[in-house]
């Protein structure tokens, strides 16, 4: 496996890693706002039944039509929460826009190896993997890269390049692609 660190170019990376690491956060808040709303309400409704059945602290002395009140606005404040996160992290994220299509592509190979570890029949993968071009498409695009890499003068990132390059040329062949030179 060829090893490859690019150097990222501009005195903005801390800014660049301190929004990623933003965007990060407000996206774990999406993810578990709900779980927070579902555990307030819980607790909420524990303390509300036994303050009930023993009368203990008058603040919890709320009707039955109030309690569904203040679950359903613990809900919908949750929800609103969980949108706004995932709103902001989507429209700040300087990587949102970088490489969606290639994203997608990822999930549908991660996809087809759970569905391997599922029992799916592996003839039936290897030759949707063969027809579908991926390998012989990478092989191109890691090309492109590398020799944009030694285009720009970068020849470390462009030598780091090169290996993969090989790699992925052996790898299309293998697949049938003898077309990858």
């Amino acid at each position: 496996m060829t090893a490859m660190h690019l150097n990222s170019t501009g005195g903005h990376s801390r800014a660049r890693r301190a929004l990623r690491r933003t965007i990060h956060v407000l996206r774990l808040v999406g993810d578990h706002v709900m779980s927070v709303g579902v555990g307030v309400t819980v607790v909420g409704g524990i303390a509300w039944m036994a303050n009930h059945a023993t009368e203990f602290a008058p603040i919890l002395n709320i009707t039955d039509n109030m309690a569904i009140l203040l679950i359903l606005a613990t809900w919908g404040a949750a929800a609103l929460v969980q949108s706004f996160a995932y709103d902001v992290a989507d429209r700040f994220d300087p990587d949102s826009r970088d490489g969606d299509d290639l994203w997608d592509a990822t999930t549908v190979f991660q996809a087809n190896a759970a569905d391997l570890v599922e029992g799916a029949d592996h003839d039936d993968v290897r030759l949707a993997l063969q027809a579908s071009q991926a390998l012989p498409a990478l092989h191109g695009l890691t090309e492109q890269l590398r020799n944009e890499y030694a285009k720009n003068g970068e020849m470390e990132e462009a030598a780091a390049l090169s290996g993969t390059v090989a790699l992925l040329r052996a790898a299309a062949q293998s697949f049938g692609h003898h077309d990858c030179r």
